[in-house]
């Protein structure tokens, strides 16, 4: 707001023209006598505003510096944020897994096969090797509960003629990458041969296998189930046999010893003579025999070179035959009723050089057992 100075130092305002109404009008501003000089001040919202006089430039303060004008700055851009799509959570039913559809093929079973059925049967329900087989016959890893009951349903590849060759070739591939010994457990299985010179190679194996599974059927006449049989009731027998004979190889051995120990066995027993080891045993011998024996070895020097005591026999002469040999007369000596298999490992490893009888203790064990049986 403007500072309104005192009237008395305004200077006066300029002469202003009488506006006189016009005639047959009253006029609406009473007139002043003229002796009187009033200043009449407008009003601020009608009367135009009047400069006021410039102030002393003593009193009048230092006008401001303009300021420097600022050079114009680009706007910044800010960077616009990347609005993703709201994804909404739906509730899904869970997918029914479908069904095998096995098809019929063109061939047999293999469950109607007996060998392949016996082969299959050997396997466990969660062998990795199942999974393979029943992965290249339907191309999907098959449930452990129903592998088995899968693979011997299967009567052959099912393929459409548009597609067939790329089939085949896609179980080519499959096939390829097994190793030698997976494809040769396959044909195995599938009672194939495994094959000989050109057909023995990686490809010949698989082209055989291809050949079976479009057209499975009986490829041998051997049945692998009775001969898995007859060769357990061989075993059987075989074991019942033995069984057999060494309770009556017992069963007389002891009936001798009894016997022995009724009638003064002990006595009977020959004693094992002493062996020579030098001529002191033999002195009365020699004065008994006088000079005839003086002119027998001089008629006869051609054992001058042999040594006089026989040497035992080494573990280079231990053979089935020394053995057996051994095994009678060391039995004929001894007294049954204290004399055990072990006792005659230890004197026989004696009359070998202490060679190890070990590898042929079945061998002594048979032996001694049919001595003992003839012997009763």
């Amino acid at each position: 707001a403007k500072q309104r100075r005192p009237i008395a130092q305004s200077p006066p305002p300029p002469p202003m023209a009488d506006p006189s109404p016009p005639s047959g009008l009253p006029s609406e501003t009473p007139q002043a006598p003229a002796g009187d000089r009033l200043c009449i001040l407008p009003d601020p919202a009608e009367a135009p505003v009047v400069a006021d006089a410039p102030a002393p430039a003593a009193a009048a303060p230092a006008a401001p510096k303009a300021a420097p004008k600022a050079s114009p700055v680009a706007p910044r851009s800010r960077p616009t944020r990347e609005r993703k799509q709201v994804s909404r959570l739906t509730s899904e039913e869970p997918r029914k897994k479908a069904k095998l559809e096995i098809k019929a093929g063109a061939g047999a079973k293999l469950g109607d096969i007996p060998n392949v059925a016996f082969r299959v049967g050997k396997f466990t329900r969660k062998d990795d090797f199942l999974k393979k087989i029943h992965n290249l016959l339907y191309r999907k890893p098959g449930a452990y509960l129903v592998i088995k009951r899968n693979i011997l349903d299967f009567s052959g590849f099912t393929y459409a003629e548009a597609s067939a060759a790329a089939e085949v070739e896609k179980d080519t591939q499959k096939l390829l990458g097994y190793t030698v010994e997976e494809l040769n457990l396959v044909l195995d299985t599938f009672d194939l041969p495994r094959g000989k010179g050109d057909e023995a190679k990686k490809e010949g194996k698989v082209k055989r296998i291809l050949d079976f599974l479009s057209r499975p059927k009986v490829m041998s006449d051997k049945d692998l189930a009775a001969a898995e049989t007859k060769k357990k009731l061989k075993r059987k027998r075989a074991t019942e046999r033995r069984k057999k004979k060494k309770a009556s190889g017992a069963k007389g051995a002891k009936k001798k010893a009894a016997a022995g120990g009724g009638g003064g066995g002990s006595a009977k027993k020959a004693k094992k003579k002493p062996a020579i080891t030098s001529l002191g045993d033999e002195s009365s011998d020699e004065e008994e025999s006088g000079s005839g024996s003086e002119s027998e070895s001089e008629s006869d020097s051609s054992g001058d070179d042999l040594p006089l005591v026989p040497v035992k026999k080494g573990p280079e002469h231990v053979n089935d035959a020394s053995l057996k040999k051994e095994i009678a007369s060391i039995l004929k000596m001894v007294d049954l009723s204290a004399f055990s298999l072990k006792d005659m490992m230890k004197q026989l490893s004696a009359e070998f050089g202490g060679a190890d009888l070990k590898p042929h203790k079945p061998f002594i064990k048979e032996q001694v057992a049919l001595c003992l049986a003839e012997l009763s």
